[in-house]
């Protein structure tokens, strides 16, 4: 039997138990305004290195795949056909509910993700890689990562961290050693007019990767707040939507190109539409949610590299040494770019000026 003591003193301590409880990471991130996400450090995860592990070996063959297909189909055709057949790939895992619900909360934000991953970055990479070469592909994006990195920073995503700067451009200077030596050996123009065509490919690409790296950034806040899945849908659905202006605008000069394309480019384009794009880019934004998007953009840069390797490998291509300088750069930078962020430490909760159980103290007037 309790006394009327022993119930004050189990209100007291009950109250106490709920005041004092600290808030979680989770209650944290409810609270928090929609476009912010809190710079808490998360401990390395294997399933997200997993996953960006054969994200890099699927992107590898992105910029070859689609070399092929966009020499001889219309450029304004091949990001329609791709991103939405992709699109009808992940409606299944998705559902029309979870993209309703994307649409009407984050419109805005999710229709500048579309424009910068469908129709101005396909624009971009799609011309430059039919005028100029892979290696040139593969050397410009390997800026994403620093593009990603400042984005997010300014963007308030994540935090200044001058040490994760420093590994982005170790990977970049890597990937710039085995692109140099790439140009400088067989990738080496050889007439006025592909010399041309390769600057005019150079400067498509600084568009190329300026859009993507806005892409990566931009995404992350809806990765966390709609899921991933949900997320990359929305994004290919807005995007063709967005593209079908440009398609409406070139259509008519598409007949001669349809109609003596081969089979190796269309089964190309098929690759990339039903695997390499939705796979490749749904295992991107699961990486998003448990990595920085900085580290997912800095472990893009492996992919120029398994590019060489399988040149090697496969077509017996000279091992040369800007391919292991650079190859083992970029893997460094790759690394340290994959540690956590420092853990934010958070500030102690203001001690009571009194509690019940505190000892009575006289108070002496100066």
């Amino acid at each position: 039997m309790s006394t009327p003591a022993s119930r004050v003193e189990q209100g007291i301590s009950g109250t106490e138990s709920q005041v004092e409880q600290p808030p979680t990471e989770d209650d944290e991130r409810r609270e928090a305004p929609e476009a912010t996400i809190p710079h808490v450090a998360r401990t390395p995860d294997p399933r997200a290195y997993l996953l960006l592990a054969t994200m890099v070996v699927l992107g590898s063959t992105t910029s070859p795949l689609a070399q092929v297909a966009v020499r001889q189909l219309p450029i304004g055709l091949v990001p329609l056909l791709r991103f939405g057949s992709a699109t009808l790939c992940l409606l299944p895992f998705v559902g029309a509910g979870s993209i309703r619900r994307l649409i009407r909360e984050d419109w805005r934000r999710l229709a500048v993700v579309a424009a910068c991953c469908v129709p101005l970055n396909q624009f971009f990479f799609l011309t430059a890689a039919k005028l100029g070469t892979n290696a040139h592909v593969g050397l410009f994006y390997a800026t994403v990562p620093l593009i990603v990195w400042t984005l997010a920073w300014i963007l308030g995503h994540e935090p200044l961290d001058l040490s994760r700067l420093g590994a982005i451009l170790i990977s970049i200077a890597g990937v710039l050693v085995i692109g140099l030596g790439n140009i400088l050996g067989a990738d080496a123009a050889t007439s006025p007019a592909q010399t041309r065509n390769v600057m005019i490919a150079d400067i498509l690409l600084v568009g190329a990767v300026l859009s993507w790296g806005a892409y990566v950034a931009l995404s992350r806040p809806l990765v966390m707040r709609h899921g991933a899945l949900p997320t990359l849908a929305g994004a290919f659905l807005v995007g063709c939507l967005l593209q079908l202006p440009v398609a409406a605008l070139t259509a008519p000069s598409w007949a001669p190109q349809v109609r003596d394309a081969s089979m190796s480019a269309w089964i190309c384009l098929a690759v990339l539409a039903f695997g390499i794009t939705p796979v490749n880019l749904a295992l991107q934004n699961l990486a998003l949610r448990r990595l920085d998007a900085s580290q997912v953009a800095a472990f893009s840069n492996v992919a120029p590299v398994l590019t060489v390797v399988w040149g090697v490998w496969l077509f017996h291509e000279v091992l040369s040494p800007a391919l292991l300088v650079g190859g083992a750069l970029t893997l460094a930078g790759v690394f340290w770019t994959s540690r956590p962020a420092p853990r934010r430490t958070p500030k102690p909760a203001p001690q009571p000026a009194w509690t019940p159980d505190a000892p009575a103290t006289e108070v002496v007037g100066g």
